[in-house]
């Protein structure tokens, strides 16, 4: 059987609650109930043993009741305490280990960012000591052998689209095809003016203290 028991409800008025079904279950406030007395139910389950000593108790007047009600209302928190309890415990070893992976998560993303700040250090170190060289102007014969030694790797400059460019990389140079149809080549890694960089090098440096912030985070 199942009760709804008001702590409030049954403090301040403990004849508020009506016995039906028998008197086997114990049920929302009476009807003329005093609205104020009517706070909101917990459902519970009560075994026939404690559902008798109930009745017992209210039959014996409102304050029989009122005791009865608070010993079984203590009886059943300490019996809810002691469920938590458990499964508190069945779940510290879980927990335990939850707690070791985010812990192991953390130090393979602390090792891995390390790795990334060390090499973008050595390309900024790199692209600052190398001198800018201007990229050459290719012929059609050149582009043409350039394109059939791209095509197997996905690369097709006529997917440009929107962009002003489309840049690839192959056997150590960089290309770049242009909108208006020309195609230039360069060292790979190497600058093409002065502007250009400067302009790699603050992008270099705001991903280093990007880095270097996460690190001492």
């Amino acid at each position: 059987m199942v009760s709804a028991v008001s702590n409030q409800a049954a403090t301040s008025n403990p004849l508020a609650y009506t016995a039906l079904d028998g008197g086997n279950s114990f049920k929302q406030p009476a009807s003329n109930a005093p609205p104020s007395d009517r706070g909101p139910a917990t459902q519970v389950s009560l075994s026939p043993e404690a559902q008798g000593h109930l009745m017992t108790a209210f039959k014996q007047g409102p304050a029989a009741a009122q005791q009865a009600l608070d010993a079984w209302s203590q009886t059943a928190e300490d019996r809810f305490a002691d469920r938590i309890a458990a499964a508190q415990a069945e779940m510290a070893p879980a927990r335990a280990e939850m707690q070791k992976s985010f812990a192991a998560a953390k130090d393979q993303m602390h090792d891995n960012v390390v790795g990334w700040l060390n090499r973008a250090q050595e390309s900024y170190a790199k692209w600052q000591n190398a001198a800018p060289v201007s990229a050459v102007q290719l012929t059609a014969a050149q582009i043409a052998d350039v394109l059939k030694k791209a095509a197997p790797l996905g690369i097709d400059p006529s997917k440009i689209g929107s962009a002003d460019t489309y840049i690839f990389a192959l056997d150590g140079k960089q290309y770049t095809f242009k909108k208006d149809g020309t195609a230039w080549a360069n060292d790979a890694g190497v600058p093409t003016s002065e502007e250009q960089k400067q302009q790699v090098l603050q992008a270099m440096a705001d991903n280093m203290q990007f880095l270097t912030d996460y690190l001492g985070g």
